[in-house]
């Protein structure tokens, strides 16, 4: 990985300076298992496979359905993402498992590489982030963990203020028919709203990113880019 820093800033509300990576980090999250024998999420997005009847895990207080995801862009790469953890339970928050595919036969260099598995990338309200729970691998499925970061509660996945990383621009080679994996969590911001009280948002949101190739000889505006991105619901689960 090649990384080009930039001046430290400070953001707005969803402020970005200082702190990046997994510094912090507890033991690996334990991986909520999807009842009825359920798979780690649909990519596709269509939610059409969940039962209406199934049992949640203990204290799940909301749940997420990947509801829909662009068309990959016109790059060799392909992205796409699933869920790992449905719920927000609390010991962790929704999870998610981003890959990106080379589709081709030779390595691609793309960048920026905490951009394009969605780490701190947030909705387009700002109400909700991408925090990393793994580091990113182009070797094989990364370890999970749940950072350690001030919440707002206790076993609430809403962050009171701004959080830090560092500015700068990184890229990361997939080698030839690779793929590119992170997990991150989802977290609450100072921005979502919260009528009822509760401490996490509901509804839907949009999360998207730009993917930019860097070829060799060729600097900024020459290097081919483009967006994709994805739709999440959120929904409250009864507790009655």
């Amino acid at each position: 990985m090649h990384t080009r820093r930039a001046l430290l800033r400070i953001g707005g509300s969803l402020g970005l300076v200082g702190l990046a990576g997994l510094a912090g980090c507890t033991a690996t999250a334990d991986d909520t298992p999807l009842p009825d024998g359920g798979s780690d999420g649909d990519g596709d997005g269509d939610g059409s496979s969940q039962p209406s009847d199934r049992e949640y895990p203990p204290g799940a207080t909301h749940e997420a359905r990947i509801v829909g995801s662009d068309a990959a862009p016109d790059l060799p790469v392909a992205p796409r993402v699933s869920l790992a953890n449905p719920y927000v339970t609390p010991g962790q928050p929704v999870v998610v498992r981003v890959d990106v595919d080379n589709t081709t036969d030779e390595p691609v260099t793309i960048g920026e590489y905490r951009d394009v598995v969605f780490q701190y990338v947030s909705s387009g309200d700002g109400s909700l982030l991408w925090y990393p729970h793994s580091e990113r691998s182009t070797a094989g499925d990364p370890d999970r963990a749940t950072p350690e970061l001030d919440l707002a509660d206790e076993g609430c996945w809403r962050l009171p203020g701004p959080i830090a990383v560092t500015q700068e621009y990184g890229t990361v080679e997939i080698p030839a028919n690779g793929t590119l994996t992170a997990y991150v969590g989802l977290y609450a911001t100072e921005r979502a709203p919260s009528p009822d009280g509760s401490c996490f948002p509901t509804g839907a949101s949009r999360f998207d990113t730009t993917y930019t190739v860097v070829a060799d000889g060729m600097d900024g505006d020459d290097n081919p880019g483009a967006t994709w991105g994805f739709d999440l619901a959120i929904e409250a689960i009864d507790g009655d």
